[in-house]
């Protein structure tokens, strides 16, 4: 009798599980970064108002001597509604999964889910601020498109506007040092834009680096450098409008935003919850466990004077 030999492993002899899981990208989350949080009171409805008393003119006129007393002045306010949504997803696994399986699925589909909740979040507020944040294009770089790329007369429009706008800066100044290389950082605004303008951010006369502060003490991780009194926060999920520009390129919103610009409203009771039902819940046969994340919030822009929409394109 003829004896047979295979010189080909069967598959599942080749293969070896790494026990060591590859990391996830993980974006950078800006846009919540200069937001107030409120929280929304259980049975109090599903809207928050926001308040705020115009201020009155001023009184230049003397009172004289005649006695009379002048006319008063008005009590005028402006109110600004934000209604709570919820948002939610989740995961279903087969329960032979969660028992077979090497790389404890659960576990993983947790850390997901928190991301997922996060970035969900995140690309929310950047949506709302790109949607209603008044816009200011940039006009003086020299690509021939409309917007341009950002400038620093750019940059001096938006500073000069916001200071105009009676807004406060967010950021309190970085005092020089005698160390080499460094130069001292002013009190700023913050500024939230894509990765995309890092390049062009280099090029910007006056950008400074965030490694070269005088202080690294307080410098977020986003951090990308300072322009005048904006420093800037990248992150791979800023805000493009695509293919907006007049010659079809795409369209970068860099949000600058001082303090009190922007609220962000979540709901007691329903802030952000990991949900996790076993397989017992899913049915006769208990075959299905599943994950999921729920939230609910509302971000808002609270003063549309205090916060601006500087579009860019890329330089040539």
């Amino acid at each position: 009798m003829a004896i047979t030999t295979t010189s080909v492993l069967p598959p599942p002899v080749q293969q070896a599980f790494n026990n060591k899981l590859l990391s996830v990208p993980v974006p950078l989350l800006i846009h919540g970064l200069p937001a107030m949080k409120f929280k929304m009171e259980r049975a109090s409805g599903n809207t928050m108002r926001f308040r705020r008393y115009n201020k009155l003119a001023t009184a230049k006129v003397p009172l004289g001597n005649s006695g009379v007393t002048p006319p008063a002045s008005t009590l005028t306010a402006v109110d600004i509604d934000a209604k709570i949504d919820f948002y939610g997803n989740w995961i279903a696994i087969n329960e032979q999964v969660t028992l077979q399986a090497q790389d404890r699925p659960l576990n993983e589909a947790a850390v997901i889910l928190g991301l997922n909740l996060r970035e969900t979040e995140d690309q929310l507020i950047r949506d709302m601020l790109a949607a209603t944040a008044s816009v200011i294009n940039c006009v003086s770089g020299v690509n021939g498109d409309n917007p341009t790329e950002i400038t620093r007369s750019d940059v001096d429009q938006i500073v000069r506007t916001l200071l105009g706008n009676d807004s406060k800066s967010i950021f309190e100044n970085i005092e020089g040092e005698n160390k080499f290389g460094t130069a001292p950082v002013r009190n700023s605004f913050m500024a939230l834009a894509h990765t995309d303008l890092s390049a062009d951010l280099n090029n910007v006369s006056g950008f400074v680096p965030s490694a070269q502060y005088p202080s690294q003490k307080n410098i977020l991780q986003a951090e990308y450098g300072s322009v005048s009194q904006l420093r800037f926060m990248l992150s791979s999920i800023g805000s493009i409008s695509n293919n907006a520009s007049n010659n079809g390129a795409n369209v970068y919103n860099i949000f600058c935003v001082g303090q009190e610009a922007v609220g962000i409203v979540d709901q007691d009771g329903a802030g952000a919850q990991f949900i996790y039902l076993p397989p017992q819940y899913s049915g006769p046969l208990a075959l299905n466990s599943s994950a999921a994340w729920k939230a609910a919030f509302v971000p808002r822009i609270l003063n549309d004077l205090w916060i601006l929409n500087l579009r860019a394109t890329l330089s040539a």
